[in-house]
């Protein structure tokens, strides 16, 4: 007759390859799971597999999925799941990586001219306006920023005596990273936004020096051109 200890070193000849990571309280869990009629009990495996396969290969499935179950429930009580880390998203056009340089300012090789009119007023200074319609390529916007006399920019061009104005590509990254785009004094003529163009790196020598004359609105959303050359830009809408 099989004993209990037939059974279990049957099951564990069984699982052999388990054993060497699982406790010996596991393997008695499963023995334990067994029905607890002797005669239908495992033992009798050998003389199963000689006279009934099928029912033998039955018993090793059930055996199986026993085995499996506790696996699973021992492998929840060691501990806790580590915490999935979430994969941190790769920088888009949107915003450049820290540490990506921006437009520096620009000096001129010559004097320019001596500006007219009045500087920016306070609520002017230091806003950023889209081109309109957009210019943009991918995720980058072509945009004009009005800047304070004091502005490393302004200082640049003038010694911090004007308020200036840049158009440049924002982000700068990674279509325009060495585009110096377009800069010069903003100014107020007539109660009208003026903006000259000084340097132009680009080379376009015929729109150095001209001018393009904006009415703002009384919410200081919109810029829109009375008196634009070619070169320029119609209007300009709240960034």
């Amino acid at each position: 007759m099989t004993t209990d200890r037939d059974t279990a070193r049957a099951i564990r000849a069984l699982f052999e390859d388990d054993l060497t990571v699982l406790p010996d309280r596991v393997l008695d869990q499963v023995i334990g799971a067994l029905p607890a009629n002797r005669q239908q009990r495992l033992g009798p495996l050998s003389r199963l597999t000689a006279v009934q396969p099928l029912m033998a290969a039955a018993v090793v499935v059930i055996l199986l999925s026993l085995m499996t179950a506790v696996i699973v429930r021992y492998q929840g009580s060691v501990g806790p799941t580590a915490p999935t880390t979430a994969p941190t998203p790769a920088p888009g056009y949107g915003s450049a990586p820290p540490g990506w340089a921006t437009p520096a300012p620009l000096a001129p090789t010559s004097p320019l001219p001596a500006v007219l009119g009045a500087p920016l007023p306070d609520d002017l200074v230091g806003r950023r306006y889209n081109v309109d319609p957009p210019a943009t390529q991918d995720q980058q916007a072509l945009v004009l920023e009005l800047r304070a006399a004091d502005d490393p920019h302004c200082t640049a061009m003038y010694g911090g005596t004007s308020t200036c104005f840049t158009i440049l590509w924002t982000p700068n990254y990674p279509l325009h990273v060495d585009d110096k785009a377009v800069r010069g004094a903003a100014r107020i003529v007539d109660g009208r936004l003026v903006l000259r163009f000084d340097l132009i790196p680009q080379d376009v020598d015929s729109c150095v020096g001209t001018t393009s004359t904006y009415d703002v609105s009384p919410d200081r959303s919109t810029l829109t051109g009375v008196d634009v050359p070619a070169c320029s830009f119609a209007k300009f809408t709240a960034h």
